[in-house]
């Protein structure tokens, strides 16, 4: 009895109907091992939007002190002193 990949993070089998043997692949697709991606993609998918928060706060947390500090030593770094006294006139 030929079995197919519920989900693909877990990995769950269950049997599928109406699956002929002998197709043209050289493993049949219950078989297969997911590729990494597959499995990462139907984990994120799947989250509660609890896990999402857990996830995002800390990275907004943690990413907004250094674009403040990061991003204004780069623009004085590449953009030049007498751009930037135009600019400040305009």
């Amino acid at each position: 009895m030929p079995y197919r990949v519920v989900d693909s993070a877990v990995r769950a089998l269950e049997p599928t109907a109406g699956v002929a043997f002998g197709s043209a692949e050289l493993f049949a697709r219950g078989i297969r091992i997911p590729v990494a991606e597959d499995v990462m993609k139907a984990y994120f998918t799947n989250l509660p939007t609890r896990t999402w928060l857990l996830y995002v706060i800390p990275v907004v947390i943690l990413s907004y002190p250094i674009v403040r500090i990061v991003v204004p030593a780069v623009i004085n770094a590449v953009v030049p002193e007498t751009v930037r006294t135009v600019l400040h006139l305009i």
